[in-house]
């Protein structure tokens, strides 16, 4: 609105003073008197006319060269958009689009800073899609930290509304969900969750081909879980349970069955037992696990 009152007033004022100088130059020759008057007036009219009905097409180009502007600054300054464009260059080339539409579309500061914040929340949540394929191939700091920010979010959006924690544990099945839950999300655990999604999408980027686990793996998670297992029994009662809960972590129809407090505590103490394995062995058990 602002840039459009802007337009229509410069083409009117210019109109006016092309009007005054015409009655100038003409005021002993072709302009006299009241002529004067309507001289400026018929160009004062032009203008008016004419900037109403070129400031909609201006507006829209001035808006398209902000969007897209705007964008390009984001994706450069924003740590994880970068990391996701480097990674995932087509899903963060459809997020820029999707960016530079909706902050064309509008003029209101209000607007765009709420199309800003969608747009990151929508990265995060393609950047934990695309983390948890890619965790197989990163590095074990990487899944390590990872880990560390998922287990901080549970414990946040636990204590908010269980039915969150679904968003994060199925990050490609669960749209909606998912939606609500990382824009409950902020402060220090989201920038937490996000500098971890970073750092396994670059980690993973570096090297072309899926990375080995140790043969000793699937041994250490082995002795991981027995270790746990009489607690979970004690919290989450007999084996079958504890099965079904397992499979819940990776199968939404197998949570849609389960108490959403339920599958989030479980993931919570997982996570716990899977951070307090020794150091050698957390890495490889972190991304046998977690990518799967």
């Amino acid at each position: 609105m602002a840039q459009a009152l802007w337009i229509v007033t410069t083409l009117a004022a210019v109109a006016a003073l092309a009007g005054l100088a015409a009655a100038w130059w003409g005021r002993s020759r072709f302009v006299r008197g009241r002529r004067a008057v309507i001289a400026v007036a018929a160009f004062l009219s032009v203008g008016l006319v004419g900037g109403f009905l070129a400031r909609e097409p201006l507006t829209r180009g001035l808006r398209q060269d902000y969007a897209e502007a705007r964008a390009a600054d984001i994706f450069r300054t924003q740590g994880l958009l970068r990391t996701l464009a480097e990674a995932e260059p087509e899903v963060a080339d459809l997020l820029r689009q999707r960016l530079t539409r909706a902050l064309a579309s509008t003029s209101d500061d209000d607007d765009r800073r709420a199309v800003e914040q969608r747009l990151l929340d929508e990265a995060t949540g393609a950047a934990l899609g695309a983390g948890f394929k890619r965790l197989g191939n990163a590095s074990d700091e990487a899944a390590a930290r990872l880990a560390e920010a998922l287990l901080d979010a549970l414990k946040e959006l636990s204590a908010q509304d269980s039915t969150l924690c679904l968003g994060l544990l199925h990050p490609a099945s669960q749209t909606p969900v998912q939606a609500a839950t990382l824009a409950r999300l902020r402060g220090n655990t989201r920038s937490k969750l996000d500098a971890a999604l970073a750092l396994v999408l670059a980690t993973s980027s570096l090297k072309p081909q899926l990375a080995p686990l140790p043969a000793d793996a699937d041994a250490a998670l082995a002795d991981m879980f027995g270790e746990n297992l009489p607690a979970f029994q004690q919290t989450y009662g007999e084996p079958k349970k504890i099965q079904a809960l397992f499979e819940a972590l990776s199968n939404p129809a197998q949570a849609a069955r389960i108490a959403p407090d339920t599958l989030c505590a479980f993931a919570q103490d997982l996570l716990l037992a899977l951070l307090r394995m020794h150091p050698a062995e957390r890495g490889p058990g972190l991304r046998r696990l977690l990518g799967t």
